[in-house]
């Protein structure tokens, strides 16, 4: 007498066009009903070979329909779970995004700032600042323009920032 394991195995490779039908009917989706029969494989290397089992063929059957249908549910939870995720992520909800009346003071307080950091930037570093943030000249079009290198623009940026953000930081 066979055990399970043997006769399961050969049993899935006699029945295989049957079981990858009938996976891929619940599943709808031939790559991923392949990837189910290769799971129903590994799942029949571990049935007991204590189990008594009446009917190989009826067995491996209901096994192959079990591991479709658990299939598709972990897809549903996972597409969900997908939903969710991107809901909560991109999908943009207008009462959350309104800011509060101490948001706006706090903004408009920062902005002020920020604006009053600029104007008081020494020049040139003043127009570089404004030329590559405001007008959107890159440091190379910068440099040509103002006849210097581009690493000298680079340090006006940089130290520009600083000075900007160490106005933010102290309000």
């Amino acid at each position: 007498m066979q055990d399970n394991i043997t006769t399961l195995t050969n049993l899935i490779t006699t029945e295989r066009p049957k079981l990858f039908m009938l996976m891929n009917r619940i599943i709808k989706n031939r790559d991923c009903a392949e990837d189910a029969l290769q799971s129903l494989f590994e799942k029949i290397q571990r049935v007991e070979n204590s189990a008594i089992i009446l009917n190989h063929k009826a067995y491996l059957h209901k096994l192959a329909s079990n591991l479709a249908i658990d299939y598709v549910r972990k897809q549903k939870r996972h597409n969900a779970l997908q939903e969710s995720i991107h809901t909560l992520l991109w999908v943009e909800n207008l009462e959350d995004d309104t800011p509060t009346v101490e948001q706006q003071a706090s903004d408009k307080r920062t902005l002020a700032l920020i604006e009053n950091a600029i104007e008081t930037l020494p020049e040139p570093m003043k127009t570089i600042f404004c030329l590559n943030r405001f007008q959107g000249l890159s440091q190379t079009e910068i440099a040509r323009v103002y006849g210097t290198s581009i690493p000298l623009v680079n340090r006006y940026l940089h130290r520009a920032l600083n000075i900007l953000a160490n106005a933010r930081d102290n309000e």
